[in-house]
């Protein structure tokens, strides 16, 4: 079983602690735990928010790592990223059954613990936990923020995404306007359909004569939008 101590120094220089103060925070946790760190791996090319996995050291320790194996490193927030590989790394440490400590948080993140001879889940299970709320809200955030930025541009008359209406354009104010051509095709549209020709006959006509590409579902859709001109 070999024990892993991982170093990171940000490459943004936001929340630096120098290499030697991080190898003395891990070394003296692992004599905490009764273990002595069989190699130390720095990473310093990459910021904190880049996954644990996606690193160039992170990577290999976490493709080289066997069963029993021990992982520790100074702070969590420079190894869990953001919550949904937070999640994902949790797990396939899990499944490896390797423990992950971090300082900071003063127990192992990956594995449950024992505890005076009593089964404890220890914090591996509330960092997941907290994980997996903190994706779910990030994403419920994320949904009601497009939802809020449509209803605002709705209620100022502006195109609030997906494909724009045949007929219309988006202007230059971010609002819908018709499109003088494609408004012209439309009216050709209706009074075909009003002298009684199919879906299809007019999608042929539109082609033959404008070079128009529309199936006759497209051009069913097109008048039925323009109901009130028929």
């Amino acid at each position: 079983m070999t024990t892993i101590g991982y170093i990171f120094l940000d490459v943004n220089r936001d929340d630096l602690i120098s290499l030697d103060r991080q190898r003395r925070a891990i070394e003296e946790y692992a004599q905490g735990l009764h273990l002595t760190c069989d190699e130390l791996l720095v990473e310093q090319s990459y910021s904190p928010v880049v996954p644990l996995m996606e690193r160039n050291e992170g990577a290999q320790m976490l493709a080289n790592i066997q069963a029993g194996d021990t992982i520790i490193a100074m702070q969590a927030k420079w190894v869990l990223g953001n919550p949904k590989t937070a999640t994902s790394l949790l797990e396939m440490l899990k499944e490896k059954q390797i423990s992950f400590y971090c300082v900071d948080l003063a127990g192992n993140i990956s594995m449950p613990t024992q505890r005076k001879l009593l089964s404890s889940k220890g914090i591996s299970t509330i960092v997941s936990q907290l994980c997996e709320a903190l994706s779910y809200g990030e994403s419920s955030k994320h949904g009601a923020a497009i939802r809020a930025g449509k209803a605002r541009l709705k209620k100022e008359g502006k195109y609030s995404g997906g494909p724009v209406p045949f007929g219309w354009q988006v202007g230059d104010d971010g609002k819908l306007q018709q499109d003088p051509n494609q408004q012209a095709f439309i009216r050709k549209m209706v009074q075909l359909k009003n002298d009684r020709w199919s879906y299809r006959d007019i999608s042929i006509k539109m082609q033959e004569e404008h070079g128009l590409k529309l199936s006759h579902e497209g051009i069913r859709r097109i008048l039925l939008k323009n109901s009130h001109r028929i």
